[in-house]
């Protein structure tokens, strides 16, 4: 396509090719004159904007035609694939031409600029990258925040649109757990610097997440002093000091801590905090080197797929990977190859599943 749209435009006479535009549509526009482009996209004379993904060629005058050219294949290529990728709903497609020009747009406050940050963070999520999808779902956040018009920059190709809340900053797209250490470490700096990006009126789910990140990488001071930010008095929000400081007992071995804050609160836990709240219980048992303890805490996990598997599989996967793992120490063997089953059947896509087949290869269809 591509070669047919150049062959007719370098077929124009040369009087004709000033500031002329082919789409991707094929459709020619001749009769604008193109007066500035930026990483947003073309501006010609009616004020109107052509976004780069929608261009396939374009020439206008000779002093500007390298740098358009240079713009046009820098961005008009990924932001052509992202559009296409989100429209049918391939989210770790869309990924790789997101991240080539995710530096570029995180900074900026426009519809190009979100459409590239939240195709980065479903795409980091749908690969298992939780821990770096919380950077580009804070520039989400800040680009909602500083827009006049939030609809029409949230507008995205396909259907699927971000389930945030906007009073408190937490979206069901991504539960404020993290479970890979390093991948945390290293998300942080980047994610505490999109979180300070948001500026005043920051919700304070902001705050829980960096408080989340920041235990699951280790960092315990940094932990506290998001945490001790936390001051809403929203019914969800306000439960999550008690969440998060059972998140930290567990990081550092005070099992039985964890569970004496999480027990008696269980059932009382706003719906939203459920699916966390049961996991974190659930493994405050089942990592115990009781057998009376890892079994409770193995009756709590499997709370976890029971009731969330399908809004919340990756959390769903970390619960039976949880389960498998105790049900093998306590020498239950056939229980934990039925739980291996489960997790490798329902959630094989997940990074549990896949951590678990290179942790206990099996010739056995799961």
């Amino acid at each position: 396509m591509a070669v047919l749209v150049a062959a007719f435009w370098f077929a124009l006479p040369l009087d004709v090719q000033a500031d002329r535009l082919i789409l991707r549509d094929l459709r020619l526009l001749g009769n604008v004159t193109v007066i500035g482009f930026d990483e947003e996209g073309v501006k010609v004379t009616d004020n109107s904007l052509i976004p780069w993904h929608e261009i396939e060629l374009g020439t206008v005058s000779p002093d500007k035609q390298a740098d358009f050219d240079r713009l046009r294949t820098e961005l008009g290529d990924p932001l052509f694939r992202v559009h296409q990728r989100l429209k049918v709903g391939d989210y770790a497609g869309a990924r790789e031409p997101a991240e080539a020009v995710f530096d570029r747009y995180k900074d900026r406050d426009s519809k190009v600029a979100y459409m590239v940050c939240q195709a980065t963070m479903w795409g980091r999520l749908a690969e298992g990258d939780r821990e770096a999808a919380l950077e580009p779902y804070f520039c989400c956040l800040r680009i909602m925040k500083k827009s006049a018009r939030t609809s029409e920059v949230t507008q995205l190709p396909g259907s699927r649109t971000l389930d945030y809340d906007k009073q408190t900053g937490l979206t069901s797209d991504m539960l404020p757990i993290y479970f890979d250490h390093d991948k945390a470490a290293e998300a942080l700096p980047q994610a505490s610097a999109a979180a300070a990006a948001i500026g005043s009126g920051t919700p304070d789910g902001v705050l829980v997440y960096m408080a989340a990140l920041a235990i699951a990488a280790e960092d315990f001071s940094q932990a506290e002093q998001w945490q001790n930010r936390i001051k809403s008095g929203n019914p969800t929000l306000k439960q999550w000091p008690v969440i998060l400081t059972s998140q930290s007992r567990i990081q550092t071995g005070d099992l039985i801590g964890a569970r004496s804050d999480l027990a008696p609160l269980i059932h009382s836990f706003e719906t939203w905090n459920q699916p966390v709240a049961w996991y974190l219980l659930g493994i405050s048992g089942a990592r115990s080197s009781e057998f009376l303890r890892i079994e409770n805490g193995v009756l709590d996990l499997l709370h976890v797929p029971a009731l969330y598997g399908h809004d919340h599989p990756e959390l769903a996967a970390a619960a039976l990977s949880e389960t498998y793992s105790a049900l093998r120490r306590i020498q239950q063997t056939e229980q934990a190859q039925d739980v291996r089953r489960q997790l490798l059947l329902f959630y094989g896509g997940t990074t549990h599943a896949q951590q678990l087949r290179e942790a206990t290869p099996s010739n056995r269809n799961p």
